[in-house]
Order: structure tokens, then sequence, then C-alpha cells
């Protein structure tokens, strides 16, 4: 025991579940569509149309189409094997302070928001962030020489990587790799030394 009086006895709270299963089971799935955006959010199912159809069926912050949105799995499977209804491909994004409804997001943006916390200082920090350091940045490309035995058919290539651009000598001739290039040579020895760079 919790130590808190019990609001409803077991009997009664399951009385109330099945009464809530028989009448989401009597509505269907439209209906259910229609009480869940009723009561978490206020809207109507037209209204949440209308909503989709105003931003031309695309999520507000990233822009995806819904039709490009995977569906997404939810809930349980049902008792009588019936498959449950398709979610929505774009959620409803709403203001958690003020209940207000902002738009319709995908799952992937709606999720960085609730991550965080409705701040857009955390957003704007997160995009400065990413503006000052592109892909890649601060690690060089790495430079790859594929070197195939010419005496011993099929033995295996010999890979060696560099970071960055770099000239080797191998066998007398001078190989330069500039940063994330691919050569292949083939050699006798496979013996090579750097003359420059990495």
């Amino acid at each position: 025991m919790s130590g808190r009086p019990a609001q409803r006895c077991s009997s009664c709270l399951e009385r109330g579940r099945l009464a809530n299963r028989t009448h989401r089971d009597g509505i269907g799935p439209e209906g259910r569509r229609a009480d869940n955006l009723r009561q978490k959010y206020g809207l109507l199912p037209e209204e949440y149309d209308a909503l989709r159809a105003a931003q031309a069926y695309r999520c507000q912050i990233c822009g995806i189409h819904e039709d490009d949105i995977p569906p997404a799995r939810t809930g349980r499977p049902r008792l009588d094997g019936r498959p449950a209804a398709e979610a929505v491909r774009l959620v409803v994004d709403h203001c958690h302070r003020t209940g207000l409804v902002r738009g319709l997001l995908c799952g992937a943006c709606n999720a960085m928001i609730g991550n965080a916390a409705d701040r857009p200082e955390v957003l704007l920090a997160a995009a400065a962030y990413l503006d000052r350091a592109p892909p890649g940045a601060g690690r060089p490309k790495l430079a790859r020489l594929r070197i195939l035995d010419s005496v011993t058919q099929g033995r295996p290539a010999r890979v060696v990587q560099f970071r960055g651009p770099v000239t080797v000598r191998i066998d007398g001739h001078e190989i330069h790799l500039s940063e994330g290039a691919r050569k292949t040579v083939v050699s006798p020895t496979g013996i090579f030394e750097v003359v420059e760079g990495a």
C-alpha cells in the first residue's frame, strides 16, 4: 500500500475500463480519432484536416510531405485480431504551457522540440553549433592506397590509409594522393615510403 486512500475500488475501476473499451469499440477508428483530438487538443477532425491542407500536408519545420513519412506502429494489438487504425503521419504540436495548438509536425521534429523542452534558446544554440561545425570539420578524410602484389597471384591487396594528402614513393615512382583519394597500384615489393604529408 502507498499510504494514500484509493479513490475507487478495483471492481469500480474495472467496470470503468470495460465501459471505456466498449465505448471505443462502438465508435470505431474514426470515432476514436475524433475523441483523441478533442480530449488532447480541443480539435475537431475537420479542424485537423484544415490545418493539414493549410500546411500543404507538410511538416511546418522540415517540410517533409506526409506521404513521405513512414506509418508509425502504435498501440497494442487488438484482442479481436482486427487491424488497428493507421496512425496519422503529421502529429499535433501544442504549447505545454498554454495548451494552444501551434501546428502539425512530423514525429522527428515534434520530438526535437520536446527534447529541447520548448526552449527556443536551446534550438538556436543547436543551429549555431551546426553552422560553425560543418560535417567532417576537424577530421581530414582518409586517403587510401591499395597495393596489389604482382608476384604472388591471389594474395589479398594491402590497404594503407593516410590522414590527409600524401605523396608516397613506391618502386621508384612518386604517387600523390589528395585528401579522401583512393588509388590502386601494382608492386612486386609492396614497399613504399612517405615523401610528403601524412
